[in-house]
């Protein structure tokens, strides 16, 4: 069996025997594995805290064409994750993400783009960004690469592109939006300082500045509702 080596952040582990484990660790060049680590348990284990979740580690694995699970022989921690849980909601907030990272991926499927979001959300939560703007960036551009969040700049009636301050309505199914004259009356409306913030965090990347937008608190929190229902509605079907 050849050798497989890959930059890594582990998603989380079960128990497995007495003194192992199976690990499911989301992959640079793999994308998300499931994968048996022997004696991870036991004291002194020469794997250490690199097979911890949210650590990111270099991992190497023997992987077999006729098994779901790879054999995991050896780690290199790159970086801890011990700042993640130096706070109780930081560490909520890391754990979430990487169950969304877990849920939406399937295994064996390479998703570059998704591990440097995961990365650098990663990094920026370590490092004490705002929780709630960490939160809906990620959440936002999970939907996007997902292939799930809706265009909220284009009338999904006329196809006229909508400008921030324009106003539209969500329509029924959460999957489009429309502007004043193609939507009758129908859906609900979208305010515009969702669409501020919505557009800040597509054009803007998470560690380059502090946000600035008008729209403020009120703004991201309808957004961040917004991306819970589309959440939801994804994996109800």
């Amino acid at each position: 069996m050849p050798l497989h080596e890959s930059d890594s952040i582990i998603l989380k582990t079960y128990p497995l025997a007495e003194a192992d484990r199976i690990v499911v660790f989301f992959s640079r060049d793999y994308g998300k594995l499931r994968g048996v680590a022997n004696g991870v348990r036991k004291p002194g284990s020469r794997f250490g805290a690199s097979l911890e979740p949210l650590a990111r580690s270099r991992v190497q694995f023997f992987r077999k064409e006729t098994s779901e699970l790879v054999r995991i022989r050896a780690t290199s921690l790159i970086d801890s994750p011990m700042r993640l849980f130096e706070d109780y909601d930081r560490a909520l907030l890391a754990a979430h993400v990487a169950d969304l990272v877990d849920r939406f991926l399937p295994d064996h499927e390479v998703q570059d783009s998704v591990f440097r979001l995961f990365t650098l959300v990663r990094e920026c939560l370590a490092a004490g960004y705002s929780q709630e703007i960490t939160r809906c960036y990620f959440e936002v551009w999970m939907l996007r690469l997902a292939g799930i969040l809706p265009d909220l700049f284009v009338c999904s009636g006329c196809r006229r592109r909508l400008s921030a301050g324009e106003i539209r309505s969500l329509q029924p199914g959460l999957t489009q939006v429309a502007c004043a004259p193609c939507s009758r009356g129908e859906g609900t409306d979208v305010p515009p300082e969702t669409i501020e913030v919505l557009g800040w965090v597509l054009r803007t990347p998470l560690d380059s500045a502090a946000p600035v937008f008008e729209g403020g608190v009120a703004g991201l929190e309808h957004l961040r509702q917004l991306n819970k229902l589309w959440i939801e509605r994804y994996f109800e079907r």
